[in-house]
């Protein structure tokens, strides 16, 4: 399964076109996000960016794999909120705890 935390800094760094853009949005150091990257290609077996001077650019591998894994971002956004009211609700009512 692949990791959620993986798949936001790839939508970062294709939205942001630069690693360091990316790192500063996702709150990880350059090199974190570069060893992030790598283990996602790695994990998959394909290559997401090629150099562009100082700069990296997108493949067609990942232009056509963030056209899938952003839906799947946005609903793992919603669900975490729904978690998140789901528990508030829960502790509010004292539902599902033991009698």
């Amino acid at each position: 399964m692949l990791d959620i935390g993986l798949l936001r800094t790839f939508v970062a760094v294709i939205d942001s076109g630069s690693v360091v853009a990316a790192a500063r949005e996702v709150g990880y150091s350059p090199a974190a996000v570069s060893r992030q990257l790598a283990r996602l290609q790695r994990r998959l077996e394909v290559r997401f960016f090629e150099p562009d001077g100082r700069s990296i650019r997108p493949t067609a591998d990942a232009l056509a794999f963030v056209v899938r894994v952003r839906p799947l971002l946005e609903e793992a956004s919603r669900f975490e909120e729904f978690s998140r009211r789901f528990s508030v609700i829960r502790e509010a009512t004292g539902v599902g705890e033991a009698t």
